[in-house]
């Protein structure tokens, strides 16, 4: 889904908080090159925002800006989406398809939660890089590309290097550039101008007339954490604009923010005895988040019966991810 058109700035979609004066610095002086970059930055915070807007402000703004959550693939058809595939490349195969590579020709492809694919896969994608060419599935033959390349990660890619799960060689040849999005709850000044944002964009969709927040409502969304960032508050407040008339009362956030998982399954149940038993602040925040990672899995999978395709696209994260917090937190489905 396009979210930036021409001639737009990141102040008019970001807000204007020194972070993101920083980061629109960053884009105006990469985004004329060809360098292969990395944005870095928790779930929801906009990191595909920031490769569209890299897009618009580089000489291939007029050619395709082609998006796809590796996350979101099966292994088994990563590669013949991002390569494409010929005739009798496999089973169903029966016909020249292209891949997202050819699709995106001349413009941008964005490999979002690019820690998810196989190292297989790495491997072809650091051959295609370093060759500028592609191999289709079932091909004997290479076909040229002009892309420019942008990946994006909610894990730290150095730290997927160390563990293995990540080729050194493939991080190396993306880190020609990174940006790191810091996470909404760090930039608490951006907060109301993108709450304001989502208000009058919700109000033209639903053809409501909400005017804005009362001081009780701005000053508590200023002050909430925000663990799902710039997504999670842009949910709220188009709930909050569906609730309210005139004015979005400090009531209305408050009535949806206690209706989520993290408030129903967490709040008796934080650790906060074992402060008075010797450990930690790093340890008792480390049982509290795997504890609330937990009991959110928990929920989706529920709601989604099990299904876990589904509950890993409404998570936001990769299916191989769920799968290694499923047998991280023993969760039975």
């Amino acid at each position: 889904m396009k979210v930036v058109e021409s001639g737009q700035d990141l102040f008019e979609l970001m807000g204007n908080s020194y972070s993101i004066q920083q980061i629109q610095r960053q884009i105006e002086r990469v985004a004329e090159t060809n360098f292969t970059i990395i944005v870095q930055g928790e779930t929801g915070t906009g990191k595909e925002l920031i490769a569209q807007m890299i897009h618009e402000q580089s000489a291939r703004a007029h050619k395709p800006f082609v998006a796809v959550d590796c996350g979101a693939l099966p292994d088994s058809i990563v590669e013949s989406e991002l390569f494409g595939y010929v005739k009798g490349a496999f089973t169903g195969a029966d016909g020249r398809r292209a891949g997202l590579f050819e699709m995106a020709k001349g413009g941008t492809l964005f490999l979002d939660e690019i820690g998810n694919i196989s190292t297989s896969v790495q491997m072809k994608l650091l051959r295609s890089l370093q060759e500028r060419s592609i191999q289709p599935l079932g091909s004997d033959s290479s076909v040229a590309t002009d892309v420019r390349i942008i990946v994006a990660s909610n894990a730290i890619l150095e730290d997927e290097v160390s563990a293995g799960r990540f080729r050194a060689d493939l991080f190396h040849r993306l880190n020609e550039f990174k940006i790191y999005l810091l996470p909404l709850r760090e930039r608490k000044d951006d907060i109301l101008f993108l709450a304001d944002r989502f208000r009058r964009e919700t109000n033209e969709e639903l053809g409501k007339e909400v005017k804005g927040f009362s001081a009780a409502a701005d000053a508590y969304l200023k002050s909430y954490e925000w663990l799902g960032n710039v997504r999670e508050l842009r949910n709220v407040v188009r709930r909050a604009v569906l609730l309210s008339n005139e004015i979005i009362e400090l009531k209305h956030v408050q009535q949806i923010l206690n209706q989520s998982p993290k408030h129903t399954e967490m709040g008796s149940s934080l650790p906060v005895s074992k402060l008075y038993s010797g450990y930690g602040l790093h340890e008792v925040v480390h049982e509290a988040t795997a504890h609330l990672e937990k009991a959110l899995i928990e929920h989706v999978l529920e709601e989604t019966k099990g299904n876990k395709t589904q509950a890993a696209k409404r998570l936001q994260i990769g299916y191989k991810t769920l799968y290694r917090k499923l047998q991280e937190y023993n969760i039975q489905t």
